[in-house]
């Protein structure tokens, strides 16, 4: 008699966020999805979009969480709270959410037998200068003290740059002011960042997902955009400068020489990894100094992104 094959489970956190929901969109022919979120409105939308999808709904400190990490093979833990400007005003919030709550859920998944782990981490982790950065660094350094503790598990991290058009983000703040008529509110014209496509995101965590080793750090090869390019996508939008809010940062690094020295790349990655012996050739990799995101290219996304809201 044929054995019958399970269904191998899978929890994504953060799952009505932009990265967590094309999540569940790409992985639902393939596993059981319990996707947690703490937007009941979001979560059923998600529900009648993918039938087989198993809700959790609360935040990170719900005891329905607790059970799917209990029940899931595979975890991509997406949540945070990850506004600069209000972790800046709510530090124990932030420390809690980001740190606590992130090393609670991993060290509980190992203890259940959870096979991998996926850490969804951020430029701003590395050389940290605000709080929202500095609770990423500690969370990946808990996640790189788990994978010592815990072999059975493999813990990867991914640190992203900015998803273009993300929930949250600049480009969704500006499309909304520009539907009330609004003026749209520029912090600093000349701020650079790290952005990539909502689809190499995902490609990413595929990849850590399959071929990822424990205490790998994945970097995607991103280039940057300037606000100042990005302003140019509503140059028919009336535009006030109000200045960097606290904690910003002018420009952002994806890594800071010395931090991890040993790795490999491919065409689309930086691996890094201290169990590795070959070294990295690797240099501070700084939004100000890599190439910029063509501005025919953040067009495109901006049409993407208005015609997938439609």
């Amino acid at each position: 008699m044929a054995e019958i094959r399970r269904e191998k489970c899978l929890l994504i956190t953060g799952a009505t966020g932009s990265l967590g929901s094309e999540l569940v969109r790409h992985y639902y022919p393939e596993y059981q999805i319990l996707a947690q979120g703490r937007n009941a409105e979001k979560l059923l939308r998600l529900k009648l979009a993918y039938p087989r999808t198993e809700m959790v709904l609360g935040d990170l400190r719900a005891p329905g969480l607790r059970e799917a990490v209990r029940r899931a093979d595979v975890v991509i833990h997406t949540a945070a709270q990850k506004y600069v400007n209000l972790a800046e005003r709510h530090c124990y919030y932030t420390v809690d959410t980001n740190v606590n709550c992130t090393y609670e859920l991993a060290d509980l998944a190992a203890r259940h037998g959870v096979e991998r782990f996926i850490f969804i981490s951020t430029d701003k982790s590395s050389f940290p200068t605000n709080v929202y950065g500095i609770t990423k660094y500690l969370a990946e350094r808990l996640i790189l003290e788990l994978a010592e503790v815990y072999p059975q598990t493999t813990y990867v991290i991914c640190r992203f740059g900015n998803i273009f058009g993300s929930s949250g983000s600049v480009v969704q703040l500006w499309l909304e002011a520009q539907r009330r008529r609004e003026p749209i509110q520029v912090t600093d014209p000349n701020m650079t960042r790290f952005m990539f496509s909502l689809p190499d995101a995902v490609a990413a965590v595929d990849f850590a997902l399959h071929q990822g080793r424990s205490g790998d750090i994945i970097i995607p090869k991103m280039k940057s955009v300037c606000l100042r390019d990005l302003m140019q996508l509503f140059s028919d939008a009336p535009i006030e400068i109000i200045g960097r809010r606290p904690g910003e940062k002018v420009h952002e690094t994806l890594y800071v020489q010395g931090e991890i020295s040993t790795g490999y790349e491919t065409d689309q990655y930086y691996v890094l990894n201290t169990r590795d012996t070959t070294r990295l050739a690797l240099r501070d990799i700084n939004s100000s100094e890599c190439e910029r995101v063509p501005l025919t290219t953040l067009r495109q996304w901006l049409q993407q992104l208005i015609r997938s809201a439609a």
